[in-house]
């Protein structure tokens, strides 16, 4: 589709750029090149993204199905193995004679990788902190110093502009790691440990311990134990489960991947050097990258 097109379109709709850019995940920046005439042949992906918000119609369930289906292939490649869970002499080293005789021996033994559920999870010791995914058990290492640098700095980011505006955004509970999140209430097979979170539903949180339902928004920083299932395995359970918007976080090549999960289905790739905006808080939210960036280098001479 033209250029001309997109603002034709625009126009009839009213849009502002910021309401485009919030609606396509396409920067603000690129948004007001693109309308200005300072750009004059967008990449093709950015094109598509602008589209898809302005057009909405004219990409249907079934594209973003055939989406959905080659991510799920490719989740397949990584299939499930029994040296996800990790084995009975591993865990005995871990806890006390006490701990195997209260039902941990019971839970880890009997039990083959795709047959654990959430009751099996909360039988688990303390200090074991483990997810579920596809009823496999999946250590969660303990995350780096930069991994939790780039987590931390977008919590407090993200809950600083929630605070900031507490009338509009008034339900909306910020999150961040070890926070247990179960996506699909009804799949006990699927319990998840993100590294922030957003969820703007209080029947979700209201028990105070645990989130049952799919959050708004989601953020995972790959890790060499995860990165594996946070981008294939995670996306199709948060996608299904109804989570809005998911952010998979690459500090290797400080890349940041944005999918937001609708009919349209969008995915925008960003830098560590860019402004991104938060789509469903409509372009309000704007996290700078750049300044978690900035501040990884100080910190770590990167």
């Amino acid at each position: 589709m033209k250029i001309s097109d997109l603002k034709k379109r625009k126009e009839e709709l009213g849009y502002t750029n910021e309401k485009v850019s919030a609606l396509s995940g396409v920067p603000l920046g690129t948004v007001q090149k693109i309308f200005g005439g300072a750009t004059s042949k967008p990449r093709y992906n950015t094109l598509q993204s602008i589209e898809c918000a302005l057009f909405p119609e004219l990409h249907s369930n079934k594209e973003a199905s055939l989406y959905k289906d080659m991510v799920h292939k490719l989740s397949l490649d990584y299939a499930d193995r029994v040296s996800e869970t990790p084995a009975l002499d591993e865990y005995i080293s871990a806890v006390s004679a006490e701990d195997i005789a209260a039902g941990y021996e019971k839970v880890i033994s009997w039990k083959a990788p795709g047959e654990f559920t959430k009751e099996d999870l909360n039988d688990l010791p303390d200090g074991l902190t483990m997810e579920l995914i596809n009823g496999v058990l999946c250590d969660r290492n303990t995350p780096t110093t930069r991994h939790q640098v780039i987590a931390l700095e977008l919590f407090a980011q993200l809950n600083m502009a929630i605070r900031n505006n507490p009338e509009k955004h008034r339900d909306c509970l910020v999150l961040a790691a070890p926070t247990t999140v179960q996506p699909d209430k009804d799949d006990d097979k699927n319990v998840f440990i993100p590294d922030v979170l957003a969820v703007c539903d209080k029947d979700k949180y209201k028990g105070g311990e645990e989130i049952i339902g799919a959050p708004d928004f989601v953020a995972e920083v790959l890790s060499p134990s995860t990165k594996d299932y946070d981008k294939t395995k995670k996306l199709i359970k948060y996608w299904d489960a109804g989570v809005r918007e998911y952010w998979i976080i690459a500090p290797e090549s400080r890349r940041v991947f944005v999918y937001i999960l609708n009919e349209c289905t969008i995915l925008n790739r960003y830098s560590f050097d860019d402004q991104i905006p938060l789509s469903i808080s409509g372009g309000e939210i704007v996290i700078d990258f750049k300044y978690i960036n900035d501040r990884l280098k100080n910190y770590f001479g990167e």
